[in-house]
């Protein structure tokens, strides 16, 4: 499994040519499906933001670089933008999660996905500098639901018992 911002800022390149498309800004998630969407390219075009490249057209996803066959998998993800359940990734990082019977169970840090399927499979969360050095970062599987606002996910009360140690 990768972490989410493993990918951020990692270079885009071109299988056929070996040029390099341009970098990626951002990762595209759709929540409600739990899957990775597509990734969003800086340099791809100067005049949007929304150009990217959905996650079926994705090569590979290697330490170094994400492969693509060619530019021509650069598109216009604005559709998938618009959708219900779908947000950035960086607009979902350091949220505090809390159940809905009101526990805390830390800040959202990074999610883990599988990078063939892009399947959304983990929360990696956060309860402070101090903790983490002591017990380290906390584990939590893809909620089967869950509520995002502005600056918390609401996650069901049974995913508390589901927290286990990152390993």
């Amino acid at each position: 499994m990768l972490k989410i911002r493993c990918l951020l800022d990692l270079p885009i390149l071109e299988i056929k040519s070996g040029a390099q498309i341009g970098e990626a800004q951002e990762v595209v998630l759709d929540i409600e499906k739990a899957a990775v969407a597509g990734v969003i390219v800086t340099g791809a075009n100067w005049f949007s933001e929304s150009q990217g490249i959905y996650f079926c057209d994705i090569q590979r996803i290697g330490r170094d670089a994400i492969m693509v066959h060619d530019k021509e998998v650069v598109t216009s993800l604005s559709d998938i933008q618009q959708a219900t359940g779908v947000y950035c990734s960086k607009s979902l990082f350091d949220k505090q999660i809390y159940t809905e019977a009101g526990i805390s169970l830390g800040s959202l840090v990074d999610i883990l996905f599988d990078e063939i399927t892009g399947e959304i499979r983990e929360y990696e969360l956060s309860d402070g500098i101090v903790t983490d050095l002591l017990r380290g970062r906390m584990i939590m599987p893809m909620p089967p639901a869950q509520v995002v606002s502005t600056d918390k996910l609401i996650v069901p009360e049974t995913m508390a018992k589901l927290l286990h140690a990152e390993m």
